[in-house]
């Protein structure tokens, strides 16, 4: 028969594994989380590029009708409104690699975040329970720290994306405002609309 100090002693053991194996169960569980994350990072870049790829068409549309109106008119030919718009195409171009870039960065984070929890649990794992709790106490840290960063850099990418919208709202705007106004459209009409979009997206 068991004394009662000999009760009390496993009935801490017993405490202490339950209150471990707790703890390796919800850094397991965000680890599980984590790469159902990239899943859902990959189809929020898959929808990034899907959108991308709409302001991207329905751009060419309008600059491709606004070429043809200025050069049917005579006001610019083809060649020499292609080479004064090259400008502003070739920023807008940049702007939106460093917006899909953003996203790439993004997934790879969150690539490397999940290797490092997997890293983290079986270097917990593989230690004996009296040598976990410092062990387990950094790890929890260092998952803060993890989450805090895959946060913002999802933020960013956000952000970047908003921020091409907006530009791609602006030249659509013009192009429009130009394709649709009563007078014709001549080269200065297109210079200052160049000079104030470039303004605007740098």
């Amino acid at each position: 028969m068991k004394t009662d100090n000999e009760n009390h002693s496993t009935d801490f053991i017993e405490t202490l594994l339950t209150s471990f194996e707790e703890r390796i169960q919800k850094i397991e569980t965000t680890f599980s989380s984590s790469e159902s994350l990239i899943e859902s990072s990959k189809a929020l870049l898959d929808d990034f590029q899907q959108s991308l790829k709409r302001l991207q068409k329905e751009r060419k549309t309008l600059n491709n009708k606004l070429r043809e109106n200025l050069a049917k008119i005579g006001s610019l030919r083809k060649n020499d409104y292609d080479s004064m718009m090259g400008e502003l195409f070739q920023l807008l171009e940049a702007k939106e690699k460093e917006a899909e870039d953003e996203f790439h960065h993004y997934i790879e984070y969150q690539k490397t975040m999940v290797n490092l929890l997997r890293q983290g649990v079986l270097e917990i794992k593989n230690i004996g329970q009296n040598d976990n709790k410092e062990n387990v106490k950094n790890f929890k840290l260092e998952l803060e720290t993890i989450l805090k960063v895959q946060q913002e850099k999802k933020e960013y990418a956000i952000i970047k994306f908003l921020e091409l919208q907006e530009i791609h709202k602006k030249i659509t705007h013009s192009f429009n405002e130009l394709i649709n106004q009563d007078t014709h459209v001549f080269c200065k009409d297109l210079k200052n609309v160049k000079k104030h979009l470039l303004e605007e997206i740098k």
